[in-house]
């Protein structure tokens, strides 16, 4: 008696023994670019006892295409967000697997409360600002006050329902919210270099202020808050940000852009502002060496 004995899915990811994941993948070019495999998935059914041509002949469909030339396969595109289940039979005997198209919507929060599940700015810092979104000045050790950019990201999982299986699994821990920045920093009237500093898109990402936990909810945030370097005349912070969502290391969102930039002088805060989007980066101090 011929049985299906298991199915594979091609291109996706086994959540638990039902579920299967892949990321969705719009035909053309990509916003983030990402190594894996950008065919359609395609699910396999293995047969007892022979697992050959005869036995796939005699396989009942439900859900997905017809691959030719494949009796015991189906496609299923990836090119939208959405679940496929997928039904295989010989007889009596059936193998069942839902496959989930994944994608996030990334955005940024500049202004208004933070989400009560992302973590607050408070934490870990000696002179917390408010509990909300925005460019704040802030109590500084030494330089009387400091300006910071609070923000919170947020990505959106679809299609609604993911995280649930995602979370029940115990595999939210595989998400990953990055973030990329470009800065020109200045202190004194000169550049101030360091490791984040005059470089193209270099890595800020921080687990430690990511919440994976809420993924149950669709959700998940980044909290994070620049603000100047030391400095005991004039400081000058100029930041880009990008950030997008990542699962087991695939992309899995759009880019979400923003930015913070500030200056101080004697002691004072002469801007403060973040926002949605990109600003034009100067090559020069605003203020000049003394």
């Amino acid at each position: 008696m011929v049985t299906i004995s298991r199915l594979t899915v091609a291109n996706a990811k086994a959540i638990d023994a039902t579920n299967w994941l892949a990321m969705r993948d719009v035909f053309g070019p990509q916003e983030i670019p990402d190594s894996s495999p950008r065919e359609d998935c395609v699910v396999q059914a293995d047969t007892l006892p022979r697992n050959d041509t005869a036995e796939w002949s005699q396989i009942a469909w439900s859900g997905g295409e017809p691959v030719p030339g494949k009796p015991n396969q189906r496609r299923v595109t990836r090119q939208s967000i959405g679940t496929a289940t997928i039904t295989a039979s010989v007889g009596m005997s059936t193998q069942r697997l839902v496959l989930w198209i994944m994608w996030a919507n990334m955005s940024v929060l500049t202004k208004g409360p933070r989400p009560p599940q992302a973590k607050p700015w408070s934490e870990g810092v000696p002179f917390p600002g408010p509990d909300q979104c925005g460019a704040f000045e802030v109590d500084a050790f030494t330089m009387g006050k400091n300006a910071r950019g609070q923000i919170i990201a947020v990505a959106k999982l679809l299609p609604r329902g993911i995280g649930r299986i995602i979370s029940a699994a115990g595999k939210h821990t595989l998400f990953n919210i990055r973030r990329q920045v470009t800065a020109h920093d200045y202190a004194e009237g000169a550049p101030h270099r360091h490791k984040k500093s005059f470089g193209v898109w270099l890595d800020d990402t921080l687990l430690a202020m990511q919440v994976h936990t809420s993924v149950a909810l669709d959700e998940l945030y980044d909290t994070d808050a620049p603000d100047l370097p030391t400095a005991t005349q004039t400081a000058e912070t100029y930041n880009n940000f990008r950030q997008w969502l990542e699962w087991d290391g695939q992309p899995c969102s759009n880019y979400a852009f923003w930015y913070f930039q500030a200056r101080w002088k004697n002691q004072q805060v002469t801007l403060k502002d973040v926002g949605q989007g990109s600003i034009t980066l100067p090559q020069e101090a605003f203020y000049k060496k003394s």
